[in-house]
């Protein structure tokens, strides 16, 4: 209720958890178990100053605002807890109550999970990887909702795949790839690192990012006539890195000019700014390399799909292997791939996870047995190689970490798939509701990039992932070693580009009597439409039509019999 005058006080203090007094407020943290009230919230804060029945200015924002006061804060405010704290002044105050209204992107969540036996973990890494996510869209995609709230191209090409596979809504990811289009400078060659900002910002290799958003469109949507016009753009990028390639060495060498920042990720050993030691001095990142030669591989397909440019896609791809093969040259010093040149390395500072998951992913690494034997003494914790350890990719990272394992083949995903998760286990034993940016400096609680179990259960478990623009051809190659008995739905685009209608995929397995794991995929939704054609395991290729339902049994052995 309004006061008779002014002079009294409300602050409101927001948090997304209790912690210890923070090292460097906001970027270095103490947190630990999130609900332990023995410990304090620490801002951001909003003061309000209340202006009593004299300040009444009859502006009729609300109802009864000669007797009420109401506040509200400029901007919406993201939090889990809130402190709110009340400074009368001469005069008695009431209080009314607090109203606390969510709002966020409308994401129709038409995946689900069921696993079983014992799938709780598994299901709560899903509920808690949708609530990340949805929390992470308002607007725009954004880079954490509770500090910046920012659309970063790396984070967005994540969250963007996450809301694909869950919803096949891609509205706001044409927005995205829009907005950070938008302030590309033609006089560089690059984007910017995020949008919209009145503050601009160029990571180079966020570029690449924006790129390979493009791809991932394509291979859901089929939408020609939205890409078309972000492909000069695209090719414009590919540009600038292939302008500063090295002609002795074959590789970019990323220049330290004003303004353009060469982020890597967030460890401690790159601290305070993020980028590799070596990088900086020599000049040559082995990721920067890395990215740029996947990203080559994936524009081509756009040259070849959205334009018919076939000449142009045929040389990005060899492109892509003269920089994978100069990186396999001068940047593997016979055990790893080093963060920059090989020669002259420190073998305690200048290996990472990093350069081993993009060498394998842009294929400078050999494939096969021995690009799993890299993986698995890169990335699996039971094996402690002699010397020091490798520098710890980020969760951010987490997403192409776990495309470098399924790329290999074999069964090293399967291998360290249940291990993998347990950095989110952790966290949600210390009671987070959202997932963290990372565990470095557990900045903030609430960051889509580790909302990656919602594309590894759909995309790897369930294995189904579209190899043709448009999902016009789909591979299914579920993971039945993973779980023995799963229940799930997922979205796949079917209308006219790929958008505005959706067809549900229908999969379940679970075990017989005498050890066979039995899986049926029933394709709901597609009456009227071209059938898809579908590549299962080591089954024939087949065509799927409207409610046909497919049903096969794997045996312990993994031969597949067609039901």
């Amino acid at each position: 209720m309004r006061p008779p005058a002014s002079g009294s006080r409300v602050t409101l203090s927001y948090a997304e958890s209790y912690e210890e007094e923070p090292t460097l407020v906001p970027y270095v943290r103490r947190k630990g178990n999130r609900l332990d009230t023995t410990k304090s919230i620490h801002r951001p804060q909003d003061i309000f100053e209340l202006q009593g029945s004299q300040g009444v200015q009859h502006l009729r924002y609300y109802k009864d605002e000669e007797t009420e006061e109401v506040i509200n804060p400029f901007y919406f405010r993201t939090f889990r807890f809130i402190r709110m704290h009340i400074q009368a002044g001469s005069l008695d105050l009431l209080f009314r109550g607090i109203k606390i209204q969510a709002v966020n992107y409308p994401l129709n969540v038409l995946a689900n999970l069921s696993v079983e036996p014992q799938g709780q973990e598994a299901e709560r890494m899903w509920s808690t990887s949708i609530r990340t996510l949805v929390n992470c869209m308002h607007d725009c995609y954004e880079d954490c909702p509770f500090y910046e709230q920012l659309q970063y191209a790396m984070d967005t090409r994540s969250s963007i795949l996450f809301t694909y596979y869950v919803s096949g809504d891609d509205k706001l990811a044409r927005q995205a790839i829009l907005q950070l289009a938008t302030p590309f400078q033609p006089s560089l060659g690059l984007t910017s690192s995020r949008a919209p900002t009145h503050q601009p910002q160029v990571i180079p290799y966020f570029s690449l990012f924006w790129v390979c958003m493009l791809y991932d469109h394509m291979q859901f949507f089929a939408d020609k006539a939205f890409l078309r016009p972000f492909i000069p753009i695209a090719d414009a990028i590919l540009v600038y890195f292939a302008d500063n390639i090295d002609p002795n060495l074959g590789l970019v060498v990323t220049k330290d000019e004003p303004g353009i920042w060469h982020f890597h990720d967030w460890t401690d050993e790159w601290r305070p700014y993020g980028i590799p030691p070596a990088a900086t001095c020599i000049g040559i990142s082995t990721y920067t390399n890395c990215l740029y030669s996947y990203t080559l591989q994936l524009a081509s397909h756009l040259q070849r799909y959205c334009l018919g440019r076939d000449a142009v896609a045929e040389e990005y791809t060899e492109r892509s292997h003269i920089v994978a093969k100069a990186i396999r040259q001068h940047c593997f010093d016979s055990e790893y791939f080093t963060n920059s040149l090989s020669a002259g390395s420190d073998r305690a500072l200048d290996r990472s996870q990093h350069a081993q998951v993009w060498a394998v992913l842009c294929s400078a690494a050999e494939d096969g047995e021995a690009g799993r034997d890299l993986l698995r003494r890169s990335l699996d914790p039971a094996i402690t190689p002699p010397g020091p350890q490798l520098v710890q990719a980020s969760i951010a990272m987490s997403f192409y970490s776990l495309r470098a394992l399924s790329k290999v083949g074999g069964t090293v995903y399967d291998d360290l798939f249940h291990t993998f998760w347990k950095p989110w286990h952790a966290q949600l034993a210390l009671g987070l509701s959202t997932w963290e940016e990372d565990s470095v400096s557990q900045r903030s609680d609430c960051h889509a990039w580790g909302a990656v179990p919602l594309h590894e259960f759909i995309a790897e478990v369930v294995g189904l992932r579209p190899v043709e623009p448009g999902w016009r051809a789909i591979e299914f190659r579920p993971r039945i070693s993973l779980y023995r008995e799963m229940k799930p739905t997922v979205p796949i685009p079917t209308g006219s580009n790929g958008r505005g209608q959706m067809s549900l995929a229908d999969v379940s397995w679970s075990a017989t009597g005498c050890g066979d794991i039995v899986v049926s995929l029933r394709m709901n939704g597609l009456e009227g439409k071209a059938p898809i054609r579908l590549s299962v395991l080591s089954l024939p290729d087949m065509t799927v039509d409207h409610d046909k339902v497919l049903s096969f049994a794997i045996s312990h052995d993994g031969f597949c019999t067609l039901l």
